[in-house]
């Protein structure tokens, strides 16, 4: 049983690793977290674990602000406009080693992230109103 197992192992090993998707999907969440009375707004509630956990400890208001889907294609650039006049640029460069891999450019910060298929990322730290503007990405091969 044991060099059955083994070989069994040794087969799925050798399975190509599949091509990276051609085109891949980033719905963005744009939001509003502030201080004040726990609340977390009706559309972001799949996400309320994660703002809890990457911002709960100085914010306790998520309100939704707008949503965004991106659709791109390998090396494609796609850009959205940002309520405190900034522009967020993701652009698809491919796979590698099982994780998606774009850049995410925003007011002048430019950076590379790695994710798996349907992960989610955030980018924060900028002042907006009363509070802090988050973005949430999660990204979805498309093929």
């Amino acid at each position: 049983m044991t060099a059955l197992l083994a070989f069994l192992a040794l087969v799925a090993a050798d399975q190509p690793k599949a091509d990276p998707p051609q085109q891949i999907r980033c719905e963005v969440q744009i939001i509003l977290a502030t201080s004040g009375a726990p609340d977390v707004a009706k559309e972001l509630r799949p996400l309320k674990r994660y703002l809890e956990n990457s911002f709960g400890n100085r914010y306790s208001r998520f309100e939704h602000i707008a949503s965004h889907t991106l659709s791109l294609r390998l090396d494609q650039r796609g850009s959205l406009g940002l309520p405190n006049n900034t522009q967020l640029g993701l652009a698809y460069l491919g796979a590698e080693e099982g994780l998606i891999r774009l850049t995410m450019e925003v007011g002048g910060l430019k950076t590379q992230v790695k994710v798996h298929d349907g992960g989610l990322f955030f980018q924060a730290g900028r002042r907006y109103k009363d509070g802090m503007l988050v973005v949430a990405i999660r990204v979805h091969g498309a093929d």
